[in-house]
């Protein structure tokens, strides 16, 4: 147990998830949120790569009672935080956290995923300024998992019929893309998040598959109105609207 002192206890679904979280260092931000939202349940049995604390798993077990989950998280403070959230959420038979390298060969086995869900570190290294915060740098830049590796684990994780699912940068989709398609990948859902209506989008929501499906491009999902969160995203965060 960390010290109550250190970590803060927020929720997510109205207090259906509990997320225990470094009071200084690394913050789940709204992204799992998105994630979640935008997948279709059931998950099956998935991969969380860089799980964090643990919104993002939380999310999809919360969302589905018959998914089981497997988070890994290299950092050692963070896995301990969602080791503490998976017995506090009541998951502790529905969900295993791994502290350690996702890209260690004795980490994941091989086709055992029906889905890899993972809100990943998107910022190249040599881009923008790493928080002077180490936490914060491995999991916000590419500084010990870049793209192509974490793609690499998630086709090896995943078996025939398997989907894929993150949250990336927009600026970014075309090289996330090439990638997903060097791994035999078909882009199957494809949905742009913007801030506010009609301005340029800052991220991208992608499903995959390595069956051929035709391309589903979803309308923009709008965070922001004049109220705050729009009405979509106050559903996603548990808010009866």
């Amino acid at each position: 147990m960390q010290e109550e002192a250190e970590i803060t206890r927020d929720t997510l679904l109205r207090g259906r998830v509990k997320l225990l979280q470094p009071r200084r260092g690394f913050r789940s931000s709204l992204d799992p949120v998105l994630l979640a939202g935008f997948l279709a349940a059931p998950f099956g049995r998935f991969l969380d790569i860089g799980c964090a604390s643990g919104a993002l798993s939380f999310l999809l077990l919360a969302r589905d009672q018959t998914a089981r989950g497997v988070g890994v998280e290299i950092q050692p403070r963070l896995a301990a935080l969602a080791e503490e959230g998976r017995l506090e959420n009541g998951f502790a038979d529905r969900f295993d956290v791994v502290t350690g390298d996702v890209r260690a060969k004795d980490i994941v086995a091989a086709g055992a995923f029906d889905l890899v869900a993972t809100n990943p570190p998107f910022r190249p290294v040599g881009t923008g300024v790493l928080p002077p915060l180490s936490e914060k740098a491995l999991a916000n830049h590419e500084v010990a998992l870049a793209l192509s590796e974490w793609l690499d684990v998630a086709a090896l994780a995943l078996h025939r019929g398997g989907r894929l699912a993150t949250i990336f940068p927009f600026d970014r989709h075309h090289e996330l893309r090439a990638g997903l398609s060097t791994r035999g990948f078909f882009v199957s859902r494809f949905r742009p998040v913007v801030a506010r209506a009609n301005e340029a989008p800052q991220r991208i929501l992608v499903e995959a598959r390595r069956s051929v499906a035709e391309l589903t491009t979803e309308p923009p999902l709008v965070v922001h109105d004049q109220a705050g969160y729009t009405d979509e995203v106050r559903r996603m965060l548990g808010d009866d609207v």
